[in-house]
């Protein structure tokens, strides 16, 4: 069995709105479906994209039944929490703390707890629609965890793949069945 994977809130936020990229996240989730990979994602997943679904002059939608249905709903542990600080304290220790590092500061606490569950449960790869996220490898120095958009490459998946300059895994397409 392939390893986990982790979707960040961004990804179903993408797919909720729709975004114009929804219709490769969807690519991207059947692809997963077929190699039998499970998708995490944080209770923090469902206070975010809830908003979305409540907010004044919009019809209420039950985002948390949608997102559940794409992903197992996984909840805040110490060692989720433990982790996340450790994260956070490590981007604090480089950040000069300027007015724009403060303003950022709750959403790297996000970051760092979406971070630190994909972490814990060993998930190899997280898939993230935003830049700032996808960032968060290089800033953190994270070897065992990827984080890439997410994007359909082929119908196998290679989680060994290297990861290319544009930060998307190089996977090779699937060899061709014999008849």
């Amino acid at each position: 069995m392939s390893p986990p994977v982790y979707f960040d809130t961004s990804v179903f936020l993408a797919i909720l709105k729709p975004e114009s990229t929804a219709k490769q996240i969807r690519a991207l989730i059947k692809e997963l479906e077929d190699e039998n990979v499970r998708i995490y994602t944080s209770v923090l997943t469902l206070q975010e994209a809830s908003v979305l679904g409540f907010r004044r002059g919009t019809v209420a939608k039950d985002n948390i039944t949608r997102i559940g249905k794409l992903a197992r709903i996984v909840g805040i542990s110490p060692d989720i929490a433990l982790t996340a600080a450790k994260l956070e304290a490590h981007i604090s220790d480089k950040a000069s703390e300027s007015e724009k590092d403060r303003a950022e500061k709750q959403r790297r606490k996000w970051d760092c707890f979406h971070i630190a569950t994909a972490q814990i449960y060993k998930c190899s790869i997280m898939f993230a629609e935003d830049k700032p996220m996808q960032k968060r490898q290089s800033q953190l120095g994270l070897t065992s965890l990827k984080i890439l958009a997410p994007r359909a490459r082929s119908s196998t998946l290679n989680f060994d793949a290297p990861i290319a300059s544009n930060g998307k895994a190089e996977v090779p397409k699937a060899p061709a069945k014999k008849e």
